[in-house]
């Protein structure tokens, strides 16, 4: 188990470095990210993109083509098919966003996943380091499911306890964030719950255990948030929530935020379009380790 991305980004360096697709690689943080990435040890980096845009930007930095391999495709769509296609066939270990809208990989991945995994759905995990938790935790699904049912969420539970297997954590704690109904009856997301506990129990989505209770502040009634006790993965009941909960632990709380989208046995970084190289680096450092066969 990881306690920092600190951890995460040494133990990558001794794990690369890996091939990658790295997608519309135009903007100058990302093309930065990829030169001091490859430069680290940590990849060994495919450009897919607009040759014409990725040549203004090599030159910028006084980097030489014949470095790079460069796949020359302007369409954003078929760019990121090609992508997945690469990281389908074993081409490429993962495949990281550059400078392009998410959604163009999302229909990809789904494309994919439909295809050559059905049992299986996309998700994206966020990974999360925050003041006084002594370990990196996730928190899904806020990037690809609007409103998920009970059987897609088993899919995101199984995505989420995977990844935490790849980190090192053999027995992840999952805490199902959910409320009750103000007259006290069971809501919907609480019968998802107790369905969700039960395949838990009856070993259904790999090894781990659930929290008994919803909410943090029921976790720790006192106050006193344990680092053995806080939960390695939250499952979010729909995107918005998990979208207020993510941006909360980085802009209130001060927390270190590296996003990744799972699906169909492809991993794909999902990085923020405004995330700097340095945060870039750490990010690769995540898709090395997620990609090492049989995790670290």
């Amino acid at each position: 188990m990881y306690r920092n991305f600190i951890e995460i980004e040494k133990k990558a360096l001794k794990l690369g470095p890996k091939p990658v697709a790295v997608l519309f690689p135009d903007s100058p943080d990302v093309i930065k990210a990829v030169i001091e990435g490859a430069d680290k040890g940590l990849i060994k980096p495919i450009l897919v993109g607009d040759r014409t845009k990725i040549e203004m930007i090599t030159q910028q930095f006084n980097i030489k083509l014949d470095d790079f391999k460069i796949i020359d495709e302007k369409e954003p769509q078929k760019a990121s098919d090609k992508c997945i296609d690469m990281a389908r066939t074993g081409i490429v270990a993962f495949v990281v966003k550059g400078n392009i809208i998410t959604s163009y990989l999302y229909r990809s991945l789904i494309r994919h996943t439909k295809t050559n995994t059905p049992d299986q759905t996309p998700c994206t995990l966020c990974f999360h380091q925050a003041d006084n938790i002594k370990k990196v935790f996730i928190i899904t699904d806020p990037g690809v499911n609007i409103n998920p049912d009970v059987s897609i969420k088993r899919k995101i539970l199984n995505n989420a306890v995977n990844a935490q297997h790849r980190m090192g954590c053999k027995n992840p704690k999952i805490m199902i964030i959910s409320a009750d109904h103000i007259s006290g009856s069971k809501a919907k997301k609480q019968n998802e719950t107790d369905i969700l506990r039960q395949l838990a129990k009856d070993n259904k989505m790999g090894e781990c255990r659930l929290s008994n209770t919803k909410n943090l502040n029921s976790e720790f009634p006192n106050h006193r948030v344990e680092t053995d006790d806080f939960p390695d993965i939250f499952l979010v009941p729909n995107i918005d929530a998990g979208n207020i909960l993510v941006k909360s632990i980085d802009h209130l709380g001060g927390g270190v935020r590296q996003c990744v989208t799972v699906g169909g046995d492809i991993t794909v970084l999902t990085p923020s379009r405004s995330d700097r190289s340095a945060d870039r680096i750490l990010n690769l450092s995540l898709g090395v380790i997620l990609s090492e066969p049989g995790g670290v």
